[in-house]
């Protein structure tokens, strides 16, 4: 990938003299920028531009190009990038819009363009894209035309939107952050953002990552190589709902994603999701301080207000006000003309007015072992107290290096002079107050999000039935069908998940004798793969304590669904003991089209049906994983023993969740499985699965 950003030479192909050329937006944009290597306009009328020549072609030009940037018209691409290949050049950006995300006309020429790419050994960017631009080399080939409006600093930007990315620079460029690398990857073709990440991850000019991404190729493969990451990942990810994907199908052929999913697999690759301006903004900005390693903050005011107003925020964002000691605030005390306002935290410095003391007071107090992080919030009214007020700041921005706590720092003066700061020193400037603490929260967040990640344990693997699950699986897929409810019961005992005592009967006097081997009160469900939802149309029947009670049971049972459903095909019934007492839960997962595997689990009845309180990760889950998920849950407390109740066995819950995440693993023509209700029991009783339902879809590869 670095061949992209740091190439000796260029040809820019679709250029013309025409004042409305795109192409020459390009040259005029490598000049503007510095760019360090030789530039070749390409164009078929020739002429000049930039006072350079314009080649006829590409094979016109003769000296050896590194890569090509090519803007013609659709159909032309092929033909040019086949040019290009027979020159030599092996990397190139192709800007053209209207290929798959336009019609199947262009759906056809990308694999044209596939084709030849291959056939040369050439890597691209795009189509339909923006273009990349390196501030290290002047490396600048968007086709808007630009002025040199953002400066050379250590983030870098990968983007499936040019529209979108341009609007992040401008947000940058207007908080004084510095843009290192930029790339639009467009319709991702052949050079997708995973790539991209996987080498920015590595670039040495690279502190801070944000991605923009409205489909993804190989979530996978992302959140590994995030993990991996020593820098901060951002990724603002679009086309979560409905309305959105009928816009984004237009606009660069892509597919939702189930957004609850995305969520997960971003939290365990490490990776900080944005949905604003305002907190990618302050993600930026804060991510570039040391981080706020534990939840006790120090704040130091100006102003009394705004020292209420901060510590209102801090309670909101979960932090803690720091302890100050007797000793340190009555040193403090002795700098004040008089003795009018309570020292404590949040440090009100009203009656200070020497911003040399200031710098003294922050210092102190980062050396205190019990603060982890400093609001400073600082007014200035004079441009006698601005000049003071930027060495202030240089002394800050010292003592954060040395002290490795971040200082939040908070200004209010005139517009000009916060411009000021942020376009002339590498730190951030916040504006309001309740930004400022929640951008620490930011630094909390990700500190805590890059431990757990680092220290998530080992993938646990279960020595289980694979054979028993294939052959179900097999049998399944020759009669064209999903597993029957005795076969998906049987399949979770083979990976270890308990289950209940079960029998299958196709008469009523098996039945009858089922439940006599069993034990009463038992229970009978319908056995048919047309009935999905079997309590729905009276498919189950509870609490049956006779055989004249199953024998009823059993003919109403069937009567009322040959009535219902005339063609269903019914392969008897399941009789299962009655089992009371414990937790109603529901464990699931899915083969999700980006992410593979994942695994989920919620408290059942009302709490997953109304309120859909589930958790959810992408397999493979470790058991501290499988222990967040479940302390995540709404109403844990519950389960945890709240109000005087004993506790539930959530080791048994745990093992059941990671089991299942590896039959999903193992098995990933299991398209979706759900464990309605699992009982679980007292602590250290264990659970039960006593109900399963399981869908396949294609026969595919197992993982293992």
């Amino acid at each position: 990938m670095k061949e992209f950003f740091y190439p000796a030479s260029v040809a820019v192909i679709g250029v013309s003299a025409r004042p409305s050329n795109l192409g020459r937006n390009i040259v005029a944009n490598l000049v503007e920028f510095g760019f360090d290597g030789i530039v070749y306009a390409v164009g078929p009328n020739g002429g000049m531009i930039e006072t350079r020549r314009i080649y006829r072609s590409v094979g016109d030009i003769p000296d050896h190009v590194d890569l090509a940037v090519i803007l013609t018209p659709a159909q032309t691409v092929p033909a040019m990038l086949e040019e290009c290949g027979k020159k030599g050049i092996r990397w190139a950006i192709i800007e053209t819009a209207g290929f798959r995300e336009y019609t199947a006309e262009g759906h056809r020429l990308e694999e044209e363009i596939a084709r030849i790419a291959a056939q040369y050994g050439i890597r691209f960017i795009g189509p339909n894209c923006i273009g990349a631009i390196n501030m290290e080399n002047g490396f600048c080939v968007p086709f808007p035309r630009l002025k040199k409006f953002i400066k050379c600093g250590d983030v870098s930007m990968i983007t499936q939107s040019g529209g979108v990315g341009m609007s992040v620079l401008n947000l940058m460029a207007n908080e004084g952050l510095g843009l290192n690398k930029f790339v639009s990857v467009g319709n991702m073709l052949d050079t997708d953002a995973e790539d991209m990440l996987e080498y920015l991850i590595e670039d040495p000019g690279t502190r801070l990552i944000f991605i923009y991404l409205e489909s993804i190729r190989d979530g996978r493969r992302l959140m590994e190589i995030a993990r991996r990451s020593p820098k901060p990942v951002l990724i603002f990810k679009a086309n979560i709902g409905r309305l959105g994907q009928k816009i984004a199908q237009s606009h660069t052929a892509s597919l939702t994603s189930d957004d609850k999913v995305v969520e997960a697999a971003f939290e365990q690759g490490g990776i900080i999701r944005v949905h604003d301006a305002t907190t990618l903004g302050n993600n930026m900005k804060i991510l570039g301080l040391p981080p706020m390693q534990g939840k006790n903050l120090a704040i130091i005011s100006r102003s009394g207000g705004h020292a209420v107003i901060a510590a209102d925020a801090c309670e909101l964002s979960g932090f803690n006000l720091a302890h100050f000691p007797e000793s340190f605030l009555r040193e403090i005390e002795k700098h004040f003309r008089a003795s009018v306002i309570r020292l404590t935290n949040p440090l009100d410095l009203g009656d200070l007015f020497d911003l040399n003391l200031y710098a003294q007071i922050i210092e102190q107090t980062l050396q205190l072992p019990d603060v982890d992080g400093v609001v400073f919030l600082h007014t200035s009214l004079s441009e006698v107290e601005n000049l003071a007020s930027r060495q202030l700041l240089e002394h800050i921005m010292e003592m954060v290096q040395r002290y490795g706590k971040p200082v939040a720092y908070y200004l209010s003066t005139a517009a000009s002079e916060v411009a000021y700061l942020k376009q002339n020193y590498n730190f951030p400037v916040f504006t309001q107050v309740v930004e400022t603490i929640r951008a620490l929260e930011i630094s909390k967040h990700y500190h805590d999000m890059t431990q757990q990640v680092h220290n998530r344990g080992a993938i646990p693997v279960f020595q289980v039935d694979r054979a028993k699950v294939r052959g179900l699986i097999e049998q399944a897929h020759s009669e064209g069908r999903d597993l029957l409810l005795s076969e998906a019961l049987q399949a979770l005992d083979a990976y270890g998940i308990p289950t209940v005592a079960s029998r299958i009967a196709h008469t009523v006097d098996e039945a009858v004798q089922a439940a006599e081997q069993i034990g009463y009160p038992a229970a009978i469900k319908i056995i048919s793969e047309q009935i999905s939802h079997k309590s729905d149309v009276g498919g189950v029947q509870l609490n049956l304590r006779s055989a004249e009670g199953v024998k009823a049971a059993f003919e109403d049972m069937t009567d009322r669904i040959h009535k219902a459903y005339p063609g269903a095909r019914i392969d008897g019934v399941l009789v299962q003991s009655m089992v009371t007492g414990g937790r109603e839960l529901i464990l699931g997962g899915k083969q999700d089209p980006q992410f593979g595997p994942v695994a989920l689990v919620g408290l059942g009845g009302i709490f997953v049906e109304i309120l859909e309180e589930v958790q959810m990760r992408v397999a493979p889950v470790t058991e501290q994983e499988a222990l967040e998920m479940i302390d995540r849950l709404r109403g844990v407390q519950i389960l945890k023993g709240a109000r005087g109740h004993v506790p539930s066995d959530i080791n048994a819950l745990v093992q059941a969740l990671l089991r299942l995440a590896q039959l999903l693993q193992d098995f990933p023509e299991i398209q979706e499985i759900d464990i309605n209700p699992l009982r679980v029991f007292h602590e250290q009783e264990g659970c039960c699965a006593l109900d399963a339902r399981m869908v396949l879809g294609e026969r595919k590869t197992t993982t293992r």
